[in-house]
């Protein structure tokens, strides 16, 4: 980005830029500029920023409660020169750092005294800020807490059921929809092809009948979400 300051106009580079397609209007992190660079104020004429003392308008009033900022894009090219000299408090080690996918400080520094790199223009590696994408990469998933439910201690006393349906294709003979019947002791699970919801009742029924025949134990409970 060029932007207008006090010295003229000044190249730069945006960082931590979140693409949003369906937005109508980039929006600018006030807040996250009063971190990195220096205070903001606002005023009936426009927003102004202030670093090193210095202080400049950084954005003229549009209406409707927002500010228009005074910055204007560049070519690509310039760009990444703009990038190559000022990311990082001006380091190129860290341009490479994620040219060369997020490498370490190590391997970096390894590849530049030996000289096996082709064109890296860096003679030595100097130490880089803390790497936002590096500590995403690095953080870790809680543990799911385990299951302590104890399951049931007898063949049918529960059956878990649920139906699904209807599906963008039939089968050859009409069919839409399924339902599944699950033991919850066994996890034994079966599973019937329904032409409509209406038939959840009766699939029920011959089910019961030849798990009842099976194993020799009756249905106790029947579980569901009330789906059918």
């Amino acid at each position: 980005m060029s932007m207008k300051t006090p010295q003229g106009m000044k190249k730069g580079v945006l960082t931590n830029v979140w693409h949003i397609p369906k937005l109508s209007r980039n929006l600018f992190s006030v807040g996250r500029f009063t971190k990195d660079v220096g205070p903001v104020t606002f005023t009936k004429d426009g927003c102004y920023g202030k670093a090193k003392g210095t202080k400049w308008k950084i954005g003229a009033r549009e209406g409707k409660g927002l500010f228009k900022l005074q910055m204007t894009p560049v070519a690509p090219e310039q760009a990444n020169a703009a990038k190559s000299s000022g990311c990082q408090g001006g380091t190129k080690s860290y341009l490479w750092h994620l040219r060369l996918g997020h490498i370490g400080h190590d391997g970096l520094n390894c590849i530049v005294t030996k000289n096996i790199g082709i064109g890296i223009d860096i003679s030595s590696v100097k130490k880089w800020d803390v790497c936002e994408g590096c500590a995403l990469g690095k953080q870790t998933r809680v543990r799911f807490q385990s299951n302590t439910t104890a399951r049931t201690s007898k063949l049918l006393e529960v059956i878990h059921s649920d139906v699904c349906g209807p599906m963008s294709m039939a089968t050859f003979s009409g069919k839409r929809y399924f339902v599944t019947f699950i033991d919850d002791k066994s996890r034994y699970c079966v599973v019937y092809l329904l032409k409509s919801k209406s038939e959840v009742a009766a699939k029920f029924m011959e089910y019961a009948a030849m798990a009842e025949t099976q194993t020799g134990k009756r249905v106790k409970y029947l579980q569901s979400d009330n789906g059918g």
